[in-house]
């Protein structure tokens, strides 16, 4: 997925701010799938103007900024019909506990664990936000209809399903180290072996 689609598909929903795409998009409503930083949002903003998917008016505020608010243009709306047709490749794993896991044949068995444990918070944190989501049922940027919501809630059931199945592996790691893991071998160094 592209940031530039996903904005896309927000303002197909209807006209919105850069902030509103930050905060009530990609914060609220689909943090658990992709994030955003705000400067990236409006770099990518920019990137659509100037490609002719968006366009952008100023709307006057009393005493307040004025707001640029987006909409999606026709050929902005083209582009993404055409994205949601094409398949999709999967992502690459790029898991910062799995490579930290891999070289961590130097800690004994007990750091290994608190590495563990500190995942295994981060995954519950995340099945509990992620339940609360669901509960909360945020808005897409605008109310959506009762096909969106569906839509929606498939991605919940995802991402809750990802975070279950995360646990238990963390679990299992767990189960395996307190068992006691095998030695570590000794290290090379410059000098030889360590």
């Amino acid at each position: 997925m592209t940031l530039e689609h996903a904005i896309l598909g927000f303002l197909d929903r209807g006209p919105m701010t850069g902030y509103d795409l930050k905060t009530r998009c990609f914060d609220e409503a689909v943090g658990h799938l992709w994030t955003a930083d705000q400067a990236q949002v409006y770099r990518t903003l920019g990137r659509l103007s100037d490609q002719g998917f968006v366009r952008s008016r100023i709307v006057a505020q009393r005493g307040k900024p004025d707001r640029r608010v987006f909409t999606i243009t026709t050929k902005g709306r083209a582009e993404l019909t055409a994205w949601l047709h094409r398949p999709v490749e999967l992502s690459p794993v790029r898991d910062p506990l799995l490579v930290q896991l891999s070289l961590a044949a130097q800690l004994g068995d007990p750091e290994v664990l608190v590495l563990l444990e500190r995942a295994r918070a981060g995954y519950q944190t995340r099945l509990d936000t992620l339940r609360r989501a669901q509960a909360d049922r945020p808005s897409l940027g605008h109310a959506p209809d009762a096909r969106s919501e569906a839509l929606y809630d498939m991605t919940l059931v995802a991402a809750m399903s990802a975070a279950r199945t995360a646990i238990d592996w963390v679990d299992d790691c767990m189960e395996k180290v307190g068992r006691g893991l095998p030695p570590a071998a000794p290290r090379a160094t410059s000098e030889g072996v360590a």
